[in-house]
């Protein structure tokens, strides 16, 4: 019995190589001292957090979840320090590290990426469906543009190695004070941890065709998930993801072009339309990543959803939505972040004060 497993992560690389950081972001990026919460904002925020208690007590499972005003800092958090899998979650950091690569002039945006047939990934793989119409050195620009609109998991994969691996990746991460984010293997690799119970790696490592010979049972199966939900290689806290956001809304992370870009990209992407963006009012922009692990026996893996929303004045509020091990159909699952990010909405528009000017990224 094998299920299919379609989600996000990094390569557990030997490789213990740390980037040298990427050039001083110009001073006018880097965001001013905050002062103080305003009352408002605290006072919304703590109101904020027992709606969030109250929505994540009686449920199975996990859920966690961290909201941040970015104009004050007050913020809002359930079970924020959990650390829980990232499924596709994983692919907005991968993405920054090569970024940030670029910006220290270590990479272009046009650079070919050479692939190979083994490289291919199953599922939703525009890169892997070009590969076999013979276009097989996409650019970076291309592998970046599908890992975040189409959360390509051959992209995902080849960036992870491109990076050097997945313990460079969260060293990287670390470096720039985001030290409750973990990057550690491929998505091939959970695959075949999911599909392959027990069994050992090939020599040359995981392939689709390689998984698809594995027998595994479906009890086997079903432990395996239920034990990859506390023990996931590839994971993160809401509190953490939401930091990452803070610092990626502030300037802190990008120069200025590759921000916009970023930011550009994660707008675009419609994945995950019954998440956060089906709790925001029509038109408000939304610059997010969804992550989603495999169901078996009623127990879903993951799934999550992480981004920056627009509030009326331009500010923005950043939202980490994580969730592991529920049951429920994936539309209750859903339901359940588009509720997170209604309330987060309702809360934090009303602090905002016409007098500040609206931020185009």
């Amino acid at each position: 019995m094998r299920i299919l497993v379609l989600f996000t992560v990094t390569l557990a690389c030997a490789n213990d190589r740390v980037r040298p950081p990427a050039p001083p972001l110009p001073a006018e990026t880097q965001p001013a001292a905050a002062g103080p919460a305003p009352a408002a904002a605290s006072s919304r925020a703590e109101a904020l957090a027992a709606e969030l208690a109250a929505l994540a007590q009686p449920t199975d499972g996990t859920i966690a979840a961290t909201v941040i005003h970015l104009p004050s800092g007050a913020r809002a958090s359930v079970n924020g320090d959990r650390r829980l899998p990232m499924m596709s979650v994983f692919k907005l950091p991968l993405a920054l590290n090569m970024l940030r690569d670029i910006d220290a002039g270590r990479r272009r945006f046009d650079d070919r990426i050479a692939l190979t047939e083994r490289e291919l990934r199953p599922g939703i793989s525009p890169i892997a469906d070009a590969w076999q119409r013979g276009e097989r050195t996409p650019t970076l620009e291309t592998l970046l543009r599908t890992v975040l609109l189409d959360s390509d998991n051959t992209s995902g994969d080849k960036m992870v190695t491109l990076g050097g691996g997945g313990a460079v990746h969260t060293a990287s991460l670390h470096a720039l004070g985001l030290h409750d984010i973990s990057i550690a293997e491929q998505e091939i690799e959970i695959q075949a941890r999911l599909d392959c119970v027990g069994v050992r790696a090939p020599e040359a490592g995981w392939t689709p065709t390689a998984i698809a010979g594995c027998r595994s049972s479906r009890d086997a199966v079903a432990a395996a998930l239920r034990h990859e939900i506390t023990t996931a290689p590839n994971a993160a806290s809401a509190d953490g993801l939401a930091a990452l956001l803070v610092a990626l809304d502030g300037g802190r992370l990008l120069l200025p072009g590759s921000q916009t870009w970023l930011m550009n990209a994660l707008s675009e992407t419609r994945l995950g339309a019954g998440r956060l963006r089906a709790g925001l009012p029509a038109g408000t922009r939304l610059a997010h990543r969804t992550g989603t692990g495999p169901t078996l026996d009623g127990v879903n893996l993951a799934t999550n959803d992480i981004g920056l929303v627009w509030l009326p004045d331009g500010s923005r509020l950043a939202i980490a939505v994580l969730t592991a091990g529920r049951g429920g159909d994936d539309a209750s699952r859903d339901a359940t972040i588009a509720a997170i990010a209604r309330l987060s909405y309702a809360a934090f528009a009303k602090t905002a004060s016409p007098s500040q000017p609206s931020v185009a990224r």
